[in-house]
């Protein structure tokens, strides 16, 4: 009978290309997050909890740096090292190598909080 459930087997494509295992969003352009590696100061491209993007042919792939994030929500800046996991052109992924829970925390209420209001806007 059609109301009878059939067991169907389903494989969801994923993408092999997204190492990053968490939600990413773009900051509004009112509110950038900034990465200070080095002495330079870089607008985050994507960001989630556990790397971002910038633009910047500063680096190369397998570099660790340590550095500084500021949030703009609460003007929050705290300590972060990243490891340069691909470079595109001048678009440079990063993963968070050391990045405490309190930090990783913030950057997740920001997502979240930044989702809602694109949200909003619709």
């Amino acid at each position: 009978m059609f109301w009878k459930k059939k067991k169907v087997d389903l494989e969801l494509p994923g993408d092999d290309s997204d190492h990053r295992e968490a939600f990413r969003i773009r900051p509004i352009s009112d509110r950038p997050i900034i990465l200070k590696l080095l002495g330079k100061s870089f607008y985050m491209v994507n960001v989630s909890g556990t790397g971002c993007c910038i633009r910047t042919k500063s680096f190369k792939e397998g570099t660790v740096a340590a550095g500084t994030i500021t949030i703009p929500s609460d003007d929050q800046v705290f300590p972060v090292k990243i490891r340069v996991v691909s470079i595109q052109r001048d678009l440079c992924r990063c993963e968070f190598v050391k990045i405490s829970q309190s930090a990783q925390n913030l950057i997740h209420a920001f997502v979240l909080e930044t989702q809602k209001s694109l949200l909003r806007g619709r």
